[in-house]
C-alpha cells in the first residue's frame, strides 16, 4: 500500500475554489484506488468541495452556536493537524509528500529519502504582482524554495510550466510533468429558482488586478447600452466602491449586476442561461470556468494568449488581448448568429469529455509510482 500525504494548507485557505476542489478529487480519487491511500483521511474544515467529497470531520463543535472562544478553540484543532503532518514526516510513515500549497513549513521536518511532489497552478504571481503588490511576495518566496526542493513538479498545463522554466531554467523539464484538471460532466445540475437577468454575458470569479475586469467593463460599456444587455458578474465578493463608480461614470450601473454564489446548481444555472462567457483574464494557469462552462452549453469567448487555446481548442472565440474593438466583434459573432452559437455548443460539449479526474488521478498515481518504485 503506497500512502500519499496530503497538509491541510489550501483548506484553511480556502473555503471554496479551484486549487481546494483539484485536491479534494485527487484525494478522493486515490483513496478509491487498490494499492493507495490518502492520509489523512479527512481534514477539520467547512471548505465546501471536502464537504461535498465527504472528507471533512467536522462534529459537534463546528455544528454549535457560536460562543467566545469557539474559533479560537477551532484555529487550535486546525494547528493539531499541522503538528500531526509534521509528526507524521518525521516519523517518515508515508511514502509520498504532496503538499496542497507551497508554504515551506515542513521542509526541515521532510526526510531527505522522501519524494516531495508539488503542484505549481500558475505563475501569476511572479508574473503580475510581484514588482506591485509587496504584500504577497510571501507565495514567491515559498515558491523559490519548494520548487527546486521538489522531486517532482505537477504543472496544471504545457504553459504553466513554460512559466515554471522561465523562473527556474536550471530545473530539468524532466521533472516536470503537464496534468490537465478534469470536471466532473455527469454531476451537474441546475438550480432554478434564481434571480437572472433576461438576456446577458456572464463573468465569474474574482475581479482585481490580472482578471482585467475593469479594461473589459470599458471595453463593453457602449455595448451593454445599445444593446439591452446586462454583465452578470457571478461569485467572488459584491462590488467595490471603486467599480460601482466606474460604473456610474459610464453610465452601465443599471447594466452590471453582481451575483453571489451559494452552491455549484446556481453557477451552472447562470452558465446555462446566459448568452456567453466572456473570460477577459491577462493570464491564467489553467482556467476551470472553461470546462464549467462548455459543460453547461455555455459559448466561450477568450483572449488569444496564456493557456486558453491549449484548454479551449477550437471549441472557443479568441479575441486580442488588450483590443476592445475585436472584443466587440467575437461578442457580436456569437449573440447575432443562432447558428454559429449552437456550432460552438457543440464544439464545447465534445471539448470537455477530455478532461476528467479520473484521467488525472490515473496520471498523478503514475507519477508517484515512478517516484517509489
Amino acid at each position: 500500500m503506497k500512502r500519499i500525504l496530503f497538509d491541510n494548507q489550501i483548506f484553511c485557505k480556502q473555503p471554496y475554489g479551484g486549487i481546494s476542489k483539484y485536491f479534494a478529487e485527487i484525494i478522493t480519487g486515490i483513496s478509491a484506488h487498490e494499492g493507495f491511500s490518502a492520509l489523512p483521511r479527512k481534514f477539520y474544515s467547512a471548505n465546501d468541495n471536502l464537504t461535498a467529497s465527504k472528507l471533512t470531520r467536522l462534529g459537534n463543535l463546528h455544528r454549535s452556536p457560536n460562543f467566545p472562544g469557539k474559533k479560537g478553540v477551532e484555529k487550535i484543532i486546525v494547528k493539531q493537524e499541522r503538528l500531526a503532518t509534521l509528526d507524521t514526516l518525521q516519523k517518515g510513515r508515508f511514502d509520498v509528500f504532496h503538499p496542497t500549497y507551497y508554504d515551506p513549513y515542513f521542509v526541515t521536518a521532510l526526510p531527505a529519502k522522501k519524494p516531495l511532489v508539488l503542484t505549481v497552478h500558475d505563475m501569476i504571481h511572479e508574473n503580475y504582482y510581484d514588482h506591485h503588490y509587496e504584500y504577497l511576495l510571501d507565495e514567491t518566496l515559498w515558491k523559490r524554495k519548494l520548487i527546486p526542493r521538489a522531486d517532482h513538479i505537477i504543472a496544471v498545463s504545457a504553459y504553466t510550466k513554460t512559466q515554471i522554466l522561465k523562473y527556474f531554467p536550471k530545473i530539468d523539464e524532466q521533472k516536470i510533468s503537464v496534468i490537465h484538471h478534469g470536471i466532473n460532466q455527469a454531476s451537474v445540475t441546475f438550480k432554478q429558482n434564481i434571480n437572472l437577468p433576461e438576456r446577458y454575458l456572464l463573468y465569474v470569479g474574482i475581479r482585481k488586478h490580472y482578471k482585467n475586469f475593469i479594461w473589459l467593463i470599458k471595453s463593453l460599456a457602449s455595448y451593454l447600452k445599445d444593446n439591452k444587455l446586462t454583465l452578470l458578474c457571478a461569485g467572488a465578493a459584491g462590488f467595490d466602491a471603486y467599480e460601482k463608480d466606474v460604473f456610474s461614470q459610464l453610465g452601465i450601473t443599471d447594466h452590471v449586476q453582481h451575483l453571489p454564489i451559494a452552491y455549484e446548481s446556481e453557477l451552472a444555472a447562470a452558465y446555462a442561461n446566459a448568452l456567453c462567457l466572456v473570460f477577459p483574464s491577462l493570464e491564467e494557469g489553467f482556467g476551470i470556468p472553461i470546462l464549467e462552462a462548455f459543460n453547461a452549453k455555455c459559448p466561450v469567448i477568450l483572449p488569444n494568449s496564456s493557456c486558453f487555446p491549449e484548454i479551449a481548442a477550437d471549441a472557443a472565440l479568441y479575441f486580442r488581448q488588450g483590443d476592445s474593438e475585436d472584443i466587440i466583434a467575437t461578442l457580436e459573432a456569437i449573440i447575432s448568429r443562432n447558428d454559429f452559437r449552437t456550432v460552438l455548443i457543440k464544439k464545447g460539449a465534445e471539448r470537455v469529455t477530455r478532461f476528467t479526474w479520473q484521467a488525472s488521478v490515473e496520471q498523478h498515481l503514475e507519477v508517484y509510482k515512478q517516484l517509489v518504485g
